[in-house]
């Protein structure tokens, strides 16, 4: 299996000036020959594609935050699948000012689907590599069918440069019904449902996926922002054993916050009880869109930003059995794998508050955002990340205090984490002014969007050359484990470290923008940051447990 792990994903697909899918009138059909079941697809001059195919039951009522079910269809089932279903439960639109997400027009707890998309005329014997993409969203937010996530494209590049690819999307619940902590939900091995929903979506891909014309055995996961953080758990998940029987851990503070905001809810919906079992059920009881606005008006009150990241994984529990940061160190985790981490060049932009005009300022920041962190390592961060190392924006009226705590952000929460994980790559994409290059604006890249929707007026020939190279390049790395084979893709693109490499100093691949080029080790100077250092504070034991990692 491969793993594409990103802070954030920003290749893609396709063929220069390619238009978008026109569809056509004939009807693609899969049968499963284990359950006697067929599914009724659609076609396109692109891609063949099936939507809302049901992996898990419905999650309401008793199976409300509860480890997800098998959905089993009734033998001899002929299932519709040309129409796009709910996505789980959330707010329409909650991030205003970042209007690149589709309002959410139908929410339900009977969400757990997914997508399967092919190239045209797909033999069932074909055993192509498969592209299983988790999508992001503060774990607050996200499904597989909004259109900054259309794979036609990505689907239909990989196949003219001689790589075809399956791709399969799943969705999985958010917010409190995916990730509340009790002591309840931990006696029924039930914390983390969202991340759990995430791997009963990967064990249909490996019973089914072959009679779609894919390889069970050939299987990689990609993800942008929390999609890549649940990659990243799915690669630690069980401390990389196969998932048995055995008693559950009891959770502790290193990302418990979940207990503390999944109590405090429970109180404001008047369902504290003398049990963490009653309380439960009293859960279970409400309507859905009573506790999805509750949850929602007590998120925003924490974070004005949509309210993301409240609700987020528990750790330690069956499934994320320590800090991911500790199960890497002591390597608790799936192994003979190939990976890809990276972030883009101003990934904390959009965490960063752009009032930030001095070092107490951003004291004030770091300490409000992650109230674990001690005055020692703020200062710390303070001293590796001087202000004279940045400049102000003076017609956006931004002082550099707003970039320095931006990288700061970027360090810690994606490419610290990057590093971390695989010792590896390091991506930074072309992009917009004033932000830089942001959070989510590689997602253009992978999925086509430079020409069409929001970026269709101000997409380049090199943006479009540079999402033509990264579609090959994402399926050539999930065919052959190696993102430069295929025609068309990234040349010359090399493995971070070399094999029995004693180095800490990892060689870096930037894609887009005037420095794109593949720099040696040791050169991180010519990137403008020393990684290495900052890295290994934000990396250190101590640190990542006060930032919750």
């Amino acid at each position: 299996m491969h793993f594409s792990l990103f802070s954030l994903l920003f290749a893609a697909p396709c063929t220069l000036g390619l238009a978008r899918p026109l569809f056509s009138s004939t009807i693609p059909t899969v049968h499963l020959p284990d359950s006697n079941v067929s599914f009724k697809g659609t076609a396109s001059n692109l891609t063949e594609s099936f939507l809302n195919i049901r992996f898990g039951e419905d999650t309401s009522g008793s199976n409300r935050f509860a480890h997800p079910k098998p959905y089993n269809y009734p033998s001899g089932s002929v299932v519709n699948a040309t129409q796009s279903g709910a996505a789980c439960p959330q707010q329409k639109d909650p991030i205003a000012d970042f209007p690149i997400f589709d309002n959410v027009t139908s929410i339900s707890e009977d969400c757990l689907t997914l997508r399967v998309d092919r190239p045209l005329n797909t033999s069932p014997s074909a055993r192509l590599p498969v592209l299983v993409w988790i999508y992001g969203g503060g774990d607050t937010i996200g499904q597989i069918y909004d259109s900054a996530y259309d794979p036609s494209l990505l689907v239909y590049g990989a196949a003219q440069k001689d790589v075809p690819i399956i791709y399969v999307a799943m969705n999985y619940r958010l917010g409190i019904f995916g990730f509340a902590s009790s002591s309840a939900l931990n006696e029924s091995d039930s914390l983390n449902a969202g991340l759990l929903d995430q791997r009963l979506a990967l064990w249909w891909v490996q019973e089914n996926i072959a009679a779609f014309g894919g390889d069970p055995d050939q299987v990689t996961i990609f993800g942008e922002s929390d999609g890549a953080t649940g990659v990243g758990l799915q690669l630690t998940a069980y401390g990389g054993k196969v998932p048995k029987a055995a008693p559950t851990p009891t959770p502790g503070t290193t990302t418990n916050t979940s207990g503390q905001h999944t109590a405090t809810l429970t109180n404001l919906v008047n369902c504290t009880a003398s049990s963490s079992r009653e309380e439960l059920e009293c859960l279970r009881r409400l309507p859905m869109k009573t506790l999805l606005n509750t949850a929602y008006s007590y998120e925003i009150s924490l974070n004005s930003m949509g309210g993301m990241g409240v609700f987020i994984p528990t750790a330690p529990s069956s499934f994320i059995p320590d800090a991911p940061s500790q199960l890497l160190r002591t390597g608790q985790f799936a192994r003979n794998i190939d990976l890809i981490s990276g972030w883009c060049e101003n990934d904390g932009a959009f965490f960063t508050s752009k009032t930030l005009n001095s070092s107490s300022d951003i004291a004030a920041f770091l300490q409000d955002s992650y109230p674990n962190l001690s005055n020692a390592t703020i200062t710390k961060a303070l001293d590796l990340y001087p202000v004279s190392d940045f400049s102000p924006d003076p017609s956006a009226n931004i002082s550099a205090h707003y970039f320095r705590a931006s990288q700061m952000h970027r360090d810690f929460d994606f490419t610290c984490p990057s590093l971390l994980t695989i010792q590896t790559n390091v991506f930074e994409s072309s992009g917009m002014t004033y932000y830089g290059v942001p959070h989510f604006s590689d997602i253009m890249y992978l999925f086509n969007s430079v020409t069409g929707g929001l970026f269709k007026d101000i997409s380049t020939a090199s943006d479009r050359k540079l999402a033509s190279e990264m579609g090959a390049s994402w399926a050539s790395f999930a065919y052959y484990g190696n993102p430069s084979r295929a025609r068309g893709s990234v040349k010359g693109w090399e493995q971070a470290y070399a094999v029995n490499t004693s180095s800490t100093t990892p060689e870096l691949q930037v894609l887009g923008g005037p420095k794109m080029r593949f720099t040696g080790s040791g050169k991180e100077a010519a990137y403008g940051e020393d990684l290495v250092k900052r890295c290994a504070f934000w990396n250190d034991p101590v640190v990542a447990s006060q930032l919750g990692v």
